[in-house]
């Protein structure tokens, strides 16, 4: 018997209906999902009344003060709990299947908020801004695949990703979440400390993050390794299923053959495929292993040098990376983008970022991508999807224009060499 399961946590789809938008009912006010819950009106009525009713009797000032305050609290806190299930609808986007073996049906929206982006605020008062930012992602682009990992900003992503979520519903959210960590003791207390910074008891799926070594590999299913610790968190209910990001094709590949992973992560990105040789083996086995594929870096244009981006700087120790990555950063070094933050040049062309996540999710075997970790970037790539059953189809007449526009520059990863896996974490 195969269980449908709709959305993340949730495990009836039937439990979360689409929600009814205020945009749709009136005209020039600011289009945030909500519901306008009879019970709540109800409850604010009757606390004005009972106010009024207060007014109108003998108490001290002090009092009166005091039981309207508190009464206006308790409304407003019933308020917000009555609308917390709003946002988002899970159907805003089109659907793919992704996880699906053991006889499960786990959908997941073809589009992905990248919380890599959250970690360039690492002053605890700018919570508020990572806050607005989950808030547009959530009530105005309805977005609910979240996916992060404590090496994005050596773990100040997941703790501004933590509370920007509180507000919303978690049965409403796929959570996602990654480990850099190849040994048992090491991930279980990196899980420990991820599920604390994101406040939450479970995540939807959790990840072996940048996998690119036949080490990684031997080292997380081997005795000892980190492949125990996300068995028993299974067992144990802390993680709904496993899966992993890898930047090399051939340990990809053995991830997905292994038996042991729902997921992957991979660059399917145009140049890469078409100019670095990269991504088909990965699909083809994914699909053959009923793997689901996150494609990676699709709206890369390409590598990023010393000349048009910033060498990022290497600290003696992190609090959340592994020494064995800090070293490989230091022998492989990365170079952010000057203007977007990321570990690569995004494409930043409206149009022709469109094309590249188009061709991405347009590959047999992709279930969703994670856009550019550039904010300013995600609402055009979402406004292309929102709204939308199926996802546009590529227009093959594009095809020779992008195979000219991409001709001269390098892949982000390619496999002409070891460097070719090491672009980034």
């Amino acid at each position: 018997m195969t269980m449908t399961i709709n959305y993340g946590s949730c495990d009836d789809q039937n439990q979360i209906k689409p929600a009814k938008r205020i945009s749709e009912e009136t005209e020039g006010e600011n289009p945030r999902t909500v519901t306008v819950s009879v019970l709540a009106v109800f409850l604010l009525t009757t606390v004005i009344l009972f106010i009024v009713h207060i007014r109108h009797t003998p108490a001290p000032l002090g009092n009166t003060q005091f039981v309207d305050i508190a009464l206006l609290t308790s409304a407003i806190m019933a308020t917000t709990s009555v609308s917390k299930s709003v946002a988002p609808d899970p159907n805003a986007y089109p659907r793919r299947p992704f996880i699906t073996k053991d006889g499960r049906n786990i959908t997941l929206p073809v589009l992905g908020f990248p919380s890599v982006a959250l970690a360039q605020y690492p002053n605890p008062a700018d919570q508020s801004i990572a806050n607005e930012a989950v808030r547009h992602a959530i009530e105005d682009l309805q977005i609910s695949y979240f996916d992060v990992a404590p090496e994005y900003g050596d773990g100040v992503a997941q703790e501004r990703l933590g509370p920007a979520l509180e507000p919303f519903d978690r049965k409403r959210i796929f959570l996602a979440a990654k480990t850099m960590y190849r040994d048992s003791i090491g991930s279980a207390k990196d899980l420990a400390n991820t599920l604390k910074a994101l406040k939450t008891d479970h995540l939807d799926l959790y990840q072996f993050h940048s996998i690119s070594t036949e080490r990684d590999v031997e080292q997380i299913l081997g005795e000892g390794g980190a492949m125990e610790t996300f068995l028993n968190a299974k067992m144990e209910g802390k993680i709904r299923a496993i899966g992993f990001s890898a930047h090399s094709e051939p340990m990809a590949v053995r991830m997905i053959e292994s038996g042991m992973v729902d997921t992957c992560m991979f660059p399917i990105n145009f140049a890469a495929y078409h100019y670095g040789g990269v991504g088909q083996k990965v699909l083809t086995a994914a699909i053959e292993n009923n793997v689901g594929i996150i494609a990676l870096k699709s709206g890369a244009r390409g590598r990023l040098t010393t000349e048009n981006g910033e060498a990022v700087h290497v600290p003696k120790a992190f609090a959340h990376i592994p020494e064995f990555k800090r070293q490989e950063m230091i022998d492989y070094p990365v170079v952010t983008s000057k203007v977007h933050h990321t570990w690569y040049e995004p494409e930043d062309d409206p149009v022709e970022l469109n094309r590249l996540v188009l061709w991405s999710l347009n590959q047999p075997g992709v279930t969703a991508v994670l856009p550019p970790g550039s904010l300013g970037l995600l609402d055009g790539i979402s406004d292309m999807l929102r709204g939308k059953n199926q996802v546009p189809k590529f227009e093959n007449k594009d095809m020779q224009h992008m195979m000219e526009r991409y001709n001269d520059i390098v892949p982000i990863f390619h496999n002409r060499s070891i460097s070719g896996t090491k672009v980034s974490t």
